[in-house]
């Protein structure tokens, strides 16, 4: 039979708020990120002692461990650049919802690195399109081409354009992503 009055012996916890819940994806996410970073660099720079010790095998064996060593270097990286993504998209989501304790400081510092990753691509990009205009060369990796302002001006104008439109188009898209939180008045944060 239960009752309607509080049992004092067994106190109710409160539900956990939704900056709370926010804030815990956070840090998981950054504990994965902090995980598999140093495991993908020991892996990455150990690579070719690891594979000199799978080579001598035969058969199965050989398979099965180049497939696991595949395997592990396929999924590890993958695991930190998720938990990276997750740890700013949880941490970004949590300053705006309500929490049970208030960290301004650390709220602040989630802000600020979240902004730098946001809006880097599109700095990136103004920053190309800078140094091309300022060394009168263009480079592009795939396909290895460059241009040069004096012997193919056409060519590099529209190489620093296409820097220039797709920091317009990675602006956009972070300042569409940021515009209703930095824009927040303080009676709708509450």
């Amino acid at each position: 039979m239960s009752s309607t009055f509080p049992d004092p012996a067994h106190p109710a916890t409160p539900a956990p708020l939704a900056g709370d819940i926010a804030r815990r994806r956070a840090r998981l996410g950054l504990l994965a990120f902090l995980i598999a970073v140093p495991i993908s660099w020991a892996l990455f720079s150990q690579l070719e002692p690891i594979w000199t010790r799978i080579m001598p095998l035969e058969g199965f064996t050989f398979m099965a461990t180049a497939t696991l060593l595949g395997a592990v270097l396929a999924v590890v990286p993958l695991v930190a650049i998720i938990g990276f993504v997750l740890a700013i998209w949880f941490g970004v989501d949590s300053v705006y919802m309500a929490k049970r304790r208030a960290s301004r400081l650390l709220d602040q510092f989630i802000v600020a690195v979240a902004l730098v990753v946001w809006f880097s691509p599109a700095l990136f990009g103004v920053v190309t399109a800078g140094r091309a205009i300022y060394e009168g060369r263009i480079h592009f990796v795939r396909p290895p081409r460059d241009y040069f302002l004096a012997t193919d001006p056409i060519a590099f104008w529209e190489g620093v354009g296409f820097w220039l439109i797709m920091s317009g188009l990675f602006s956009f898209l972070a300042w569409r992503y940021w515009r209703p939180r930095l824009l927040l008045t303080p009676a709708a944060q509450d």
